[in-house]
Order: structure tokens, then sequence, then C-alpha cells
């Protein structure tokens, strides 16, 4: 006769603990999938002739809503005089994955209200921080446009403006990183609440929360979702933020005009001379004028208009173009004029020479090279403005062979003009470049004028080509001044060369030099020693495109404009001094991956926060007491506790999917997901001694019998 043991009749609502003897158990698992899942804890009391066959039975379709099991008598011996309480259970129906009573309801179902997704958790915090990343990078914004292109000088703070900027995208970048870090961490609990996924997203999550390296190993998992990636992608951009900030700003040159007024002088006119018995004209230049003359001839610095005195205090000034007057020079060739001429005997070959239908010669063989002056006669032979004409000649070419006959002929000239001026000075250095120029070509014949004529030379730009059409003068007693001294300085004269020396008388006025230029086969004699400047600028300069008689004529006509510039009749010219300055210069261009790392993270926050309140999952973000609250369900744990590595666990979590389960009435926990395609039980595979027992599946439902 079989003897049953009362069972105590357990309600489902509540947590069952047996009371009351001690049954004979069995445990009896069944494996699901690849892992062991624990089966509820049978007692089954039985004597050796009868059985007691039991049917669990699963009522919800959902694994996770933990299934109801109800027990049925399938065969019970007549006789017992023991029954089952009315309504009572005949077996304790042990939920397998948290070891309590089952709920009747589903988690969308339970008698109480569901859980509100604000209560757990705010995102002030995130918030207040993004405004302050904003508010940091229009702090730079604003900085930058305000001294945008502005002087160096007018940042009055102490620390730099780099600095600043420093400053400012560190505190940005470090409360973006903020709000950006909580967003990344709370996208993995959206994820788990929403499908089911590997557990071991919850490591790539909270890695990519952490730094760039986590993020990136996120984009490569391709496991965050559009959402998810886009905030690893932020991350990542993060880096470049503070080495972008510093490159927006860069300190440069520019040329500013200074607050005082550059001046340069310009003639107007020119009336200084002095009388003089000496002169044919009974007029001497002024002292000055006279070293200016000699300047020109002998200074050879290439500087003809250093002497000329002007104001720049910066030494960078410019100044606008300007008219003045001064000398002009002109050179022609006359060598295709060029006769040769011989004496009383032609047969003779030292008796011939060189001329040119003006009158001026060489004499002789001997004789290589000659300077013939004209000066302007009061009958009016030349142009009025004229002040000097010379004639050089020569009988070998200044970059030819020694004693190789090859004549020529030039005719240079200087003349008052008007002079238009482009002038600046660059590091102390003055730079004048003539841009145009114009001379008075009327021929005036000053014999015939009446006593009290002004006989001044005015020159006037009648084309109106120079910035000002005023007449400039040259006086009539500087102009004779010039021209009687003249006479005297560039008297005729030449270079006679032989090898032997006795043959020649040397007077007073007679140079003997051994020269090392041009043609320096003997000894060259030369008559002054203005006919020596002229004869060295010659051979000096005789490389091509050169042409020494025309420089040596260009210094001479430059030295008196700058004495005329500096004496009576000179009047300055006003200009801005200009300065150097460094000047703070934004490149925006830099400033974009800023803003958009910025912008995108505010974006990423506001998805994170629509996404959890769509979902209904709780701002747990990255709370490493919600990660041990949020625990693994106990059957789910049970499956990673066949090995201690660490490695292995990783690799299991890989293919073992979990959800977060937020049920009102039992807490919130990560739930193993089941393939209950094939449920087998390794203890199972054959009827036991003491109950026969088979387990079969159909989608959701599974019996023991």
């Amino acid at each position: 006769m079989a003897h049953y043991a009362p069972i105590q009749d357990l309600s489902y609502d509540s947590q069952l603990s047996p009371k009351g003897g001690t049954p004979n158990q069995e445990e009896h698992s069944a494996d699901v999938g690849d892992a062991s899942m624990a089966v509820p804890e049978l007692a089954i009391y039985h004597d050796q002739e009868n059985t007691v066959s039991i049917e669990l039975e699963e009522v919800e379709r959902s694994w996770n809503d933990a299934a109801l099991l109800t027990a049925k008598s399938s065969r019970v011996p007549s006789g017992s005089s023991e029954t089952l309480g009315k309504g009572a259970s005949p077996f304790a129906a042990v939920h397998p994955l948290q070891g309590a009573t089952p709920s009747l309801k589903s988690s969308n179902e339970g008698s109480g209200p569901p859980r509100a997704w604000y209560k757990d958790g705010t995102w002030t915090i995130e918030i207040v921080t993004m405004f302050v990343s904003l508010a940091a990078l229009a702090a730079i914004i604003g900085l930058i446009a305000h001294y945008d292109r502005r002087s160096l000088y007018e940042w009055p703070y102490r620390l730099t403006l780099n600095t600043a900027i420093a400053v400012l995208a560190t505190m940005s970048v470090t409360t973006l990183g903020i709000s950006l870090q909580n967003g990344l961490s709370q996208m993995k609990w959206i994820r788990f609440k929403e499908s089911k996924v590997p557990l071991s997203d919850m490591e790539t999550f909270d890695e990519a929360s952490r730094g760039v390296v986590g993020a990136i190993k996120l984009l490569a998992s391709r496991r965050g979702g559009l959402l998810g990636s886009a905030g690893a992608i932020i991350a990542i951009l993060t880096l470049a933020f503070s080495p972008f900030s510093q490159q927006i700003v860069t300190y440069e040159l520019r040329a500013v005009n200074h607050p005082q007024n550059a001046t340069i002088p310009r003639a107007l006119n020119f009336t200084g001379a002095l009388p003089g018995t000496t002169s044919p004209t009974g007029y001497v230049p002024v002292l000055p004028l006279k070293s200016a003359v000699y300047n020109g001839l002998f200074a050879e610095n290439g500087r003809p208009a250093a002497s000329l005195k002007f104001d720049c205090q910066t030494g960078n000034c410019t100044w606008p173009v300007f008219d003045t007057l001064g000398v002009c020079y002109e050179c022609v060739p006359l060598t295709s004029v060029l006769t040769k001429y011989c004496g009383g005997n032609p047969a003779n070959a030292s008796d011939c020479g060189w001329q040119v239908p003006q009158g001026a010669k060489l004499n002789d063989s001997r004789q290589v090279f000659s300077m013939t002056p004209y000066i302007p006669s009061a009958a009016g032979d030349m142009p009025y403005s004229t002040i000097l004409r010379l004639i050089f000649m020569g009988t070998e070419a200044a970059d030819g062979p020694a004693g190789n006959s090859n004549p020529w002929a030039k005719q240079c000239s200087l003349s008052a003009c008007l002079q238009t001026i482009n002038a600046t000075v660059s590091v102390g250095a003055l730079a004048e470049n003539v841009t145009h120029t114009v001379v008075n070509q009327t021929v005036i014949d000053t014999t015939t004028q009446a006593s009290g004529t002004d006989l001044g030379v005015y020159v006037t730009d009648k084309n109106n080509t120079s910035p000002s059409s005023a007449s400039y003068l040259l006086g009539q007693d500087s102009m004779l001044s010039l021209r009687g001294w003249f006479t005297s300085v560039f008297a005729a004269g030449g270079a006679t060369r032989t090898t032997n020396n006795s043959t020649i008388t040397i007077n007073d006025r007679t140079v003997a030099v051994n020269l090392t230029v041009g043609i320096s086969n003997g000894t060259t004699f030369f008559d002054s020693d203005i006919v020596t400047a002229f004869y060295w600028n010659y051979y000096e300069y005789a490389q091509p495109g050169q042409d020494g008689l025309a420089m040596l004529m260009a210094d001479v006509a430059t030295s008196v404009t700058v004495a005329f510039r500096s004496l009576w009749g000179a009047e300055p010219v006003h200009g801005p001094a200009v300065s150097t300055e460094s000047y703070i210069h934004v490149r925006w261009g830099f400033l974009v991956l800023p803003v958009l790392v910025v912008l995108g993270a505010d974006l990423f926050l506001v998805g994170a926060i629509y996404r959890t309140q769509k979902t209904r999952t709780r701002p747990l973000k990255s709370s490493a007491l919600a990660m041990l609250f949020h625990g693994l369900e106990d059957d789910t744990r049970a499956r990673f506790g066949s090995t201690d590595s660490l490695q292995e666990k990783k690799k299991q979590a890989k293919k073992f999917r979990v959800q977060l389960d937020e049920s009102y009435d039992r807490g919130s926990v990560l739930r193993g997901v089941m393939d209950h395609s094939h449920l087998v039980s390794s203890k199972r595979g054959q009827e036991s001694a003491r109950g026969n027992v088979r387990v079969s599946t159909c989608k959701h439902e599974f019996r023991l019998l």
C-alpha cells in the first residue's frame, strides 16, 4: 500500500518554502541549446508498486515571462487516505531562473503601473555640461571674431590669445566628454532593452564610453547601431578638437601707416646763383651745386641720391607720385656719322684721325679717347633748356682686344626738365624711380630779347601725363652759372697711350695712369680728371647691356637734381610712414571640426535621451552599481561557471544573447535567451526507477510525465 506525505498548499504569488518532512528528492535537468538549464526540484513520494506521473505545462509562450507549472494527477491509487487540498498544487513550481514562483502576468502585464523612465535618474548633469561646452565654444568664436585682423598690441592681457583659446577648448572638450561618455553608456541599456544581443556587447559599449580606443572597437564590431556609431565617431573626433583649436589663430606681419607723416622734398624752382668775374657768363653756381656735380662724377657709390634728406622715422615710407624740377640726361650714338680724315700727308697713317659733323675729332692714332664739350650759345643753337652737351669718341671698343681699331662716337647732354618720381623708403634706404620726364625743346635767341625779359627755363607737362600741370622754373641766373662753370669743368681733352714715356711732355694738366681696365698695354695720359672719370667708366662697365658713359651722366644729373630739391625753392611732399606690425589672423576653416564635434555631441545626447524615453529604459548611464544590480539571472550566470578563464568567458559571451528585463514585480535582470529547438537532458534519456520522466517540446511547451 502506497503512502503519500502531505503536500503543502502553496500559492503562485508567494515564495515557496517547503515545510515538514524530508522527502526523497531527485534532481532533474534538461539541456537547452548547448548549455545546462536548471529544472525545478520535484519531490516525488512513491512505493515499489505505484508511480506518480506529473505533467508540467507551460502556460505563457515566452520564457522570459516565467512558465506557470500546473500539476495534474494522472494516476492516484485507490484507497488513498491522502488528498490534495482544494486549489493546491501537488508540487512546488519553482521558477527555473529565479527560484521564485512566477507571476501569472507577464512583465508587460504586471498588476502594478509601469516603472517611469525618469525616476531612476535625470539628464541634468549632461544637459548642463553640454551648455557649458557650447558656451566655451561660443566664447572662442566671439573672442577670435573680436580680435580678427587686429594688432597684436591690442591684446591687453598677459596670457596670450592662444593660451585663452586653449583653456576654453579644454573646458569645452572636457564638459562635452561627460555627456558623450554617459550617452554612450546609456546606449548599452537601450540596446539590451530593445533587442536580444550578445552579452559581449555590454563590454563593447562600456569600453566605448571610456575613451577613443573603445570607440574604435565599437565601430569595428559594428554593434553600436546608427546612434551608437555616431557617438563613437564623435568620441574619436574629440582627439582633434584641441589641435584644431590651436591652429585657428596665427600671427602675421603687415604694413600699417604711422600716425606721423613722412616727408620728402621736391623742387618747384631753383634760382640760386652768385656773380663771378671768372665765369664767361658772369655767374657761378653756389657751392652746394658744385659739390653735387663732383659727387656725381667721382663718388661712384651707385647712390647719387644718398645725400637727399627725407623724414621717415619708421624706416619704411611711401609717397604719392610727385613732380619736381630736375636735370635729365640723354645719350645717343654717333658712330654712324663718324668719318675718317687725314692731315697734310694722307700717306702717313699717324696724321689721320676721326671726326663727326658736330666738329669733334680724334686728332691722331695715339689719341684713343676724347671728350668735346658744347655749351649753348646766346644765339640759340640748342634748345634753351640744354645745360651742357658732350661728345665722346674713341678708337677701341670697350670690350674689344687691345690695339684693335674700332672707332666709335656718342653724344650725351644735360638739360633742365620736369621729373615724375615714385619714391619709397624700405628699411631706411631710399629708392626713387623716375617714371616720366618732360624737356622744354624750345629754342630761344636771347640776343634778340628785350631788356628785362624773363629768360628763365620753364618746364610744363602740356600732355598732362604728370600729377601736376604747373610750370617748374630754372632761373636765368642759375642756368647761366651752370653753363659758365661747366665750360671750365668739362673742358675739351682726351687720352693718349704710348709705350715710350719719354716722348710725352708732362705738364700740369697731364695725368699719367697705368690702367688695369679695358685697354692696358702701355701708359695712358689724360688731360683732366673729368676725362679720366669718363674713360674709366667706359671700360669698367663694358658688360652687355651696360653703358658706362650713360651711367656717369645719369649720376651727375641725379646729383644736381638732389641739389635743386635740397636748396631754395623746395617744398616737402607728405606721405604715410609705414611700419610693420604683427596682427592676429584667424583661419576660420580650422573652426569647422570643433563646431561639428560640439554640435554632433549635442545631437547625440538629444538622440540618447529620446531613445531612452521611447524605449522606457531607465537612465542608468555609466553607473557601476547599476551594472551590479542588473546582473545575470541565476541560470545564465551558471552557464558561465564551467570555466575560470576570462578569455573563455568572453568568447562564450559573444555567442550568448541576453535581453534586459525590467519587469515591475521581479526587478531588473539580464535574462538569457534559450534556444528551445532541442531540449535534451543528459539525465533523462531513460526512465527512472522511481518515476518515468519524459521531456517533450513543441514550440514553447514542455511536459514532465
